[in-house]
């Protein structure tokens, strides 16, 4: 059953979805955009010991409504025949089966059980192979499923500047392979109603999402705000993530002031930037805004670039500045900071630091420093070397002390971005990334220090290979650290608090 506050309210709004009470819940997985349930997750078997052969179950009217037009104009034949004929399909689908029987499994009781397991071994909706599946309704719900989990369902990566091709956490794939998830639902993307019908016609929340093309990495957050009042006086709650993903395109790689972005890497973002705006609109997002930070910034073509990307994909898209960086990052990684805090935001191309003074007026500063620009600035070797290392730490004190006196004394010095995330993560001894494990992590002076001398001791592939490394930054990690570690000296930190909310954050909670 259900657990928790709003039990009886959930089990009304299911039976009103389905037309009869359901069965052998035991959570929700996916929400609506206006709040509701749109996935469930049920148990292999009922409380009776029956077998139970899905486990994720779509409630939605709507998203049923679309499938079954899905399905009525052969979607079914059509995943069939894909999982028959493209082995890149085949592999992806392999990918998903075995996370459907994982969770499937964890699910199920302590047996003996009436039919000795075998339900356990069904794949997604019944069918143990996909080139028999039957029923689109669940892999779509366990397409939704997965993304919201956080689940790597993309195939073979955009392949990361200097390296071979390589294949995502699914399957080994040829160079170039582009096959998603949601590419593979074809129709069935317009899932959502638009009247919050199973909410009686009362939107409880709007879905937005924010895309931020960075030095590094392209990074999606879809969010659900919370909104009270109408018209002019609609107040806006803070962001309530639904998926937050990242991934390193290096579209800064090579760039010098004043020059144009390459051609490889305005590729490669292009195809993330497409892949998240696609899945943004799978899950509901109702408008969806694409901002650029440092490397388009200081890019001559950047500002075109950018805005191609928006028209090419039919969404708004900018440029913000460093400063305006700065704010956004500031408003969004105190969300759920209380008292007194200052910022940093140590990115790809620069770095950012803000605090509200004692007026409410936030003093922000962005520095052309960071782990890419100053990893191909200053860390030639990798391993990086001492005198190396030397002149990237003079080179970043020099940057901070000059007003460091505006960031210094806060009651938290709070990191947000993929340099302090993967650091907390290394520190906590993580298996694989967990975005809710790294929130609100203090880390110490001492713990940063040592997990850089750590790091800078691997090889790059060693680097690479650390369970909780994202793909890309390996090779920019220690340039990041050193970065946050010289800052922290300088402003007179010993700790710091890393957050997973940031700009994007920010920027939802300022967008109704």
């Amino acid at each position: 059953m259900i657990e928790g506050a709003g039990e009886a309210d959930l089990a009304m709004i299911l039976e009103r979805q389905l037309g009869r009470p359901a069965r052998g819940v035991v959570d929700v997985s996916v929400w609506c955009p206006h709040g509701a349930p749109a996935v469930i997750v049920t148990c292999p078997y009922l409380d009776t010991g029956e077998p139970f052969p899905t486990t994720f179950y779509l409630t939605c009217p709507s998203a049923v409504s679309s499938v079954s037009r899905e399905e009525a104009g052969g979607g079914v034949a059509r995943l069939r025949w894909l999982a028959a004929h493209d082995a890149e399909v085949a592999a992806v689908l392999e990918g998903l089966q075995a996370w459907y029987g994982a969770r499937r499994r964890r699910l199920a009781p302590p047996g003996p059980h009436c039919d000795g397991g075998a339900v356990l071994d069904a794949g997604i909706g019944g069918p143990r192979d996909p080139t028999s599946a039957s029923c689109l309704h669940a892999y779509t719900a366990t397409v939704l499923a997965a993304i919201v989990s956080g689940v790597e369902l993309r195939l073979a990566p955009v392949k990361e500047p200097g390296a071979p091709a390589s294949a995502s956490h699914t399957s080994q794939s040829g160079q170039g392979a582009q096959v998603s998830w949601v590419g593979l639902l074809g129709a069935a993307q317009d899932l959502w109603c638009q009247d919050a019908r199973c909410l009686e016609g009362r939107p409880r929340l709007a879905r937005r999402a924010v895309i931020d093309v960075g030095t590094n990495s392209v990074r999606l957050l879809v969010a659900d705000l919370p909104l009270e009042g109408s018209g002019e006086h609609v107040r806006v709650g803070a962001p309530i993530p639904v998926v937050r993903h990242a991934r390193v395109t290096r579209l800064g790689e090579g760039l010098v002031a004043g020059g144009n972005l390459s051609v490889d890497a305005v590729a490669r973002t292009k195809a993330a930037v497409a892949e998240y705006v696609a899945e943004a609109r799978l899950l509901g997002a109702g408008r969806i805004n694409l901002v650029g930070t440092s490397a388009a910034r200081g890019a001559a073509d950047g500002a075109e670039v950018i805005a191609r990307l928006g028209v090419e994909v039919d969404i708004s898209a900018g440029v913000v500045s460093g400063e305006m960086e700065a704010r956004l990052a500031l408003l969004g990684a105190t969300l759920d900071v209380p008292g007194d805090s200052a910022v940093i935001d140590v990115g790809g191309g620069s770095t950012e630091l803000a605090r509200l003074d004692h007026s409410g007026i936030p003093r922000v500063r962005s520095y052309e420093c960071g782990c890419v620009r100053d990893t191909e600035r200053f860390l030639r070797a990798d391993p990086p070397v001492d005198h190396e290392r030397d002149a990237l730490r003079r080179y970043v004190r020099g940057l901070v002390a000059a007003e460091a006196s505006a960031f210094m004394g806060a009651e938290t010095l709070v990191a947000v971005g993929g340099t302090a995330t993967t650091l907390a993560a290394l520190v906590l001894g993580l298996e694989r990334y967990h975005p809710d494990a790294v929130h609100h992590t203090m880390l110490s002076r001492e713990q940063i220090e040592q997990a850089i001398e750590r790091l800078a001791s691997l090889s790059p592939p060693e680097r690479a290979a650390l369970a909780v490394m994202q793909p890309g930054r390996a090779d920019v990690i220690v340039a990041g650290a050193e970065i946050l570690l010289q800052a922290m000296d300088i402003l007179g930190y010993g700790l710091v608090l890393v957050s997973e909310r940031d700009l994007l954050d920010g920027f939802l909670a300022v967008t109704v």
